[in-house]
């Protein structure tokens, strides 16, 4: 597959601003049309927030399940980061292209697409799907709504493949990605009157001394050394409360993560803060005033993939990209909402997770080719037959 072909669709993808705060209706518009000038129907899938979409489309035999190729069009913000170059325009420096969601994941996205006219033309015995979602970087609000589909429809994918930035190796298993919001409503007086008032900024700093206590307990528990941090995580990522010095604070939010290993419930370990909170220290707060509170609320909480259903996937599509081994990674994928409907996933793409949501993120050329062999591969073999799953 050419890689000239790739890295244009690429520069045409990056210009697109899909920072998941805006719309992403003209990217998904603009692949609808490339899939239909290569006789390729795709069906969007109109979100409830305005001008939001995912998009999936069908290449090959429409009378048959088939393997899911799928990525994210939303990027992170660039606001407060140091660019090199324009974000949004996607410039070559020796043999790294960069710009916002060239790792991540639009160079993916880009090889899909620049493959579409080789797969439309071939025989294929397997269909190949290809999805876009919406606000991975936010609530994965995208996927949740695209597998609910997929979990109804007639004909749902045998598996999918998600491009997330693994330097083309294959990944079996990641973390959960779940982030809560913890808000503490205090009681407000003169600092000189503070036995009168209920700071809502030192009640949250004990919910943070508690999730530290929790942390210590995650790292005596169950250990997943595939992981670079075999254990699940928690940790509170910001607070902010307080109006002045000398004001009991009214109001305070933590924002915590948690990230989980596969088969541990990031809701369980909510519930033992939940707990906490209401058994020891709500009630003081409301000897002092009744209107005191705590309420903990789910901001996003994705599941984490577990290896132990994809691995007939792993072996297919390891010989396909040059891989003898799988991998673990800490980052949050779409990859569990997926398995949660009983499609079979794995990651691999191309780029480097390290450059990620960074200034001057990019992706390598000879990465953009890797992943082009790959499709290449696969165009091959599900024109021959589908792959071997059992």
């Amino acid at each position: 597959m050419s890689v000239a072909r790739t890295i244009a669709i690429l520069e045409r993808l990056v210009a697109f601003d899909t920072v998941s705060s805006r719309s992403n209706a003209a990217l998904i518009d603009w692949v609808a049309n490339l899939l239909a000038d290569n006789g390729v129907e795709a069906f969007v899938q109109h979100a409830d927030e305005p001008g939001k979409a995912n998009l999936f489309a069908t290449i090959g035999p429409q009378d048959r399940p088939g393997l899911m190729l799928s990525g994210h069009s939303d990027v992170v913000p660039v606001e407060g980061q140091d660019w090199s170059s324009d974000p949004f325009a996607l410039t070559a420096r020796e043999d790294r292209l960069f710009a916002r969601g060239s790792a991540d994941m639009k160079g993916f996205i880009a090889c899909c697409l620049a493959k579409v006219p080789d797969l439309a033309a071939a025989k294929l015995a397997m269909p190949v799907h290809i999805a876009l979602s919406y606000n991975e970087e936010t609530n994965m609000g995208g996927m949740r709504q695209l597998a609910a589909h997929l979990a109804s429809a007639q004909i749902k994918p045998t598996a999918c493949v998600i491009g997330e930035p693994t330097s083309m190796q294959v990944v079996v298993a990641n973390k959960g990605a779940a982030i809560y919001r913890l808000r503490v409503r205090g009681h407000s007086v003169h600092s000189s009157l503070r036995d009168q008032g209920v700071s809502a900024v030192e009640v949250a700093a004990e919910a943070i001394a508690f999730l530290n206590r929790l942390q210590r307990e995650l790292d005596a528990g169950l250990r997943h050394d595939g992981f670079e941090y075999p254990f699940s995580s928690v940790h509170a990522g910001s607070i902010h409360g307080g109006t002045a010095h000398n004001i009991t604070a009214r109001d305070c939010e933590v924002l915590f993560e948690i990230r989980a290993l596969p088969g541990v419930n990031a809701a369980d370990i909510v519930a033992r803060v939940k707990a906490f909170c209401d058994d020891e220290l709500v009630p003081p707060m409301r000897r002092v005033a009744a209107q005191c509170s705590i309420t903990i609320e789910e901001v996003v909480d994705a599941p984490g993939l577990d290896d132990r259903d994809n691995k007939p996937l792993a072996r297919a599509i390891m010989p396909l990209c040059g891989c003898t081994s799988t991998g673990f990674v800490s980052f949050g994928t779409e990859a569990g909402i997926l398995q949660r409907v009983g499609v079979p996933t794995i990651v691999c793409g191309p780029g480097e997770i390290r450059v990620a949501h960074q200034p001057d993120e990019y992706v390598h050329t000879d990465q953009l080719a890797r992943c082009g062999e790959f499709l290449d591969a696969l165009g091959a073999r599900l024109a021959r037959g589908a792959l071997a799953l059992g």
